[in-house]
């Protein structure tokens, strides 16, 4: 059997267990009068998908039902006298396929929840506990919903904060970058993408097409839901393009990475040529050739090979082609620690005088130049 809620003098009130109103008998359903109905009293009955297999809804809320465990953003579809609707939490880090996610059916004075994640009872417990205002079904749902926002400010910044630690770690010029908190990241900023907008488009839809479903004052609640939807979206969007730009340095630093191996090979390739050359030249074994006979010949070549070598290595190390990106590494760091210190001394070059401390005028009075004006006064 199902758990019951009602509302009662403006507060939710747990009631007796749900089940005789929807009952799977259709006989028995249409023989037991529901009691929200019968009395005047607003409820909110919550079922597990197994109890809502065996109960009578009606075709909308069947047809969402059987949406349910595909779903992958939350969405709404209104009748004339019902709404019924399917809400699909974001995955975090982990597939879309294990998120959690409840449907809704919800009419003038029944509000009717198919949750098996948890989500549901815990919160409806802690709505009848806090004893919080509520005077509608719509308006329960209204506190569900944003329920599930409370701790996104919280997850977003989160993940502003990887960010912000791998682009450290790229800048500082590490080989090895966490990976896998930064597909991570990407994978819940997608899921957050996704939620916010069936999120938008779910309130949207219940303010404007809600009908008699949903009171004035409830549409006002959805509109103000709908523009907390507005700005967490515009803050995951923000996000989401400082998460491509540091993708981007990542990617370069890798470029940087490879090119420094290939500068590394032209260089060692640059160097052997010239002695390959000349160990080419002298095996051909022609008889009658320049030193062969030669007493000093050998040590000659030998010194001519370590000449070249030397200057070829001297000609790379004048130009900066031997720094192989360690130059510009150590050059990073040293602007970083040098950072604070500009800092402070830009802040001390554009303070007001009229804001420095009596011992600075006084220090800066003392090496002031000599006036004649003022010794003449």
């Amino acid at each position: 059997m199902g758990m019951r809620w009602e509302l009662r003098g403006g507060v939710l009130v747990e009631g007796e267990k749900s089940g005789s109103v929807r009952s799977g008998d259709p006989s028995a359903a249409a023989s037991a009068p529901a009691p929200d109905v019968a009395s005047g009293v607003c409820a909110v009955e919550l079922f597990s998908p197994d109890e809502a297999a065996a109960c009578s809804f009606s075709p909308l809320g069947a047809e969402v039902l059987r949406q349910l465990p595909h779903a992958a953003i939350p969405f709404v579809e209104c009748g004339e006298a019902e709404a019924a609707g399917a809400v699909v939490m974001s995955p975090g880090a982990q597939r879309a396929a294990g998120a959690r996610r409840f449907a809704f059916v919800l009419t003038a004075r029944t509000l009717a929840l198919v949750d098996a994640s948890g989500l549901c009872p815990t919160f409806l417990k802690h709505l009848a506990a806090e004893k919080t205002a509520v005077e509608t079904p719509a308006a329960v749902l209204c506190a569900l919903l944003s329920a599930q926002l409370r701790d996104h400010p919280a997850k977003l910044s989160m993940v502003r904060d990887d960010i912000e630690r791998l682009e450290e770690q790229i800048l500082e010029g590490c080989t090895r970058v966490n990976r896998a908190m930064m597909m991570a990241d990407t994978r819940r900023m997608l899921g957050l993408d996704a939620f916010y907008q069936g999120m938008s488009d779910l309130t949207d839809l219940l303010a404007e097409k809600g009908g008699s479903v949903v009171a004035p004052g409830d549409r006002a609640q959805l509109r103000m839901l709908s523009r907390q939807l507005d700005r967490l979206s515009t803050r995951l969007e923000s996000l989401q393009d400082y998460s491509l730009q540091v993708h981007s340095l990542y990617q370069e630093s890798i470029d940087v990475r490879q090119n420094n191996v290939m500068q590394w090979l032209t260089v060692v390739a640059t160097i052997a040529m010239p002695l390959t050359f000349i160990t080419g030249w002298y095996g051909m074994n022609f008889p009658h050739m320049v030193l062969i006979d030669a007493p000093w010949g050998y040590p000659f070549a030998v010194t001519l090979c370590v000449v070249v070598a030397a200057l070829e290595i001297a000609f790379f190390h004048r130009r900066g082609w031997l720094a192989f990106g360690g130059a510009t590494r150590r050059s990073r760091r040293s602007k970083r620690k040098d950072r604070p210190r500009r800092k402070a001394r830009l802040a001390g070059s554009k303070r007001q005088p009229g804001h420095e401390t009596p011992g600075k005028h006084a220090h800066a009075g003392a090496f002031a130049p000599h006036n004649d004006n003022d010794a003449t006064d």
